[in-house]
């Protein structure tokens, strides 16, 4: 049986945020005697917290988690430029009682992989999984995770499979999409980074058919030799690596949304 780890994200939230507001730090191995979990295995729990802390532009909570040294370890990567002090402080003074426990979804009975599998079986379900997860990070944890679990954890366009570098790209934007979509797996791709980037400013698109296409003068710009060559013209009408399932395929109508929204002519799309 997997390990949950957003099981222990929503019992790992509480002790953090009372240790934020006692201006205090905690141990991997304290921290892993109350989750009654190893202390190695806390990089895990905290890689789940230190997303959704990114994800929802909150302070970095897990700053909070040192080592027997005081140190963060080399896993916490949320502060950018700030100092360590600095981010101390941010997350000491912060009010996260007031958040809530964003994993609090386990108190329910139901838990993340519950969700998951739900979105990757059965994409008529988005909408009551959307209503049922209350925070936006959580949300799109849980899209994330359907999409790697559709797509192999495999990229769509290109096949790499380094998981940190795939990220869950809406063919109909957030903003655009209604709730019964922002969570439906048809209307997302599992993309590499670069290439996500590309298809939310509108270079990147598909075909109904799943050939990739990309703006002329993305491809135009491609040095012959260069690495960015196979990551844009190398590509351009190939088909797309799509879901082993025809359920979780894209659907046509969110393809031809994308192509509204961004304003791809009819001429750009005949391959």
């Amino acid at each position: 049986m997997s390990i949950d780890q957003y099981e222990r994200a929503s019992r790992a939230w509480p002790i953090l945020i009372e240790k934020a507001a006692a201006h205090e730090t905690v141990t991997y191995g304290d921290l892993g005697r109350l989750l009654g979990v190893h202390h190695r295995a806390i990089r895990f729990v905290l890689g789940v917290l230190q997303d959704y802390c990114l994800e929802e532009k909150l302070p970095p909570l897990t700053v909070l988690v040192v080592n027997r040294y005081g140190i963060q370890g080399s896993g916490f990567i949320a502060l950018g430029n700030t100092s360590i002090e600095d981010g101390l402080e941010v997350v000491f003074d912060f009010d996260w009682r007031a958040l809530g426990n964003p994993f609090a979804l386990h108190q329910s009975g139901d838990s993340f992989e519950t969700y998951v599998k739900e979105l990757a079986t059965n994409p008529n379900s988005a909408s009551d999984v959307y209503t049922a997860v209350r925070s936006r990070g959580i949300k799109q944890m849980i899209f994330r995770a359907a999409l790697l679990k559709v797509y192999s954890r495999k990229c769509a366009f290109t096949n790499i499979n380094l998981i940190d570098t795939l990220q869950a790209c809406h063919i109909v934007p957030w903003a655009a999409a209604q709730d019964s979509e922002r969570l439906d797996v048809r209307n997302g791709l599992l993309l590499n980074c670069f290439h996500h980037l590309l298809f939310d400013a509108g270079m990147a698109t598909l075909t109904v058919d799943y050939r990739i296409v990309l703006r002329e003068k993305t491809i135009s710009r491609a040095n012959d030799a260069s690495i960015q060559k196979a990551l844009t013209a190398d590509i351009q009408g190939r088909p797309m690596r799509v879901p082993s399932k025809r359920i979780a395929r894209p659907l046509e109508g969110y393809i031809c949304r994308h192509h509204d929204e961004m304003a791809w002519s009819k001429s750009e799309l005949e391959l």
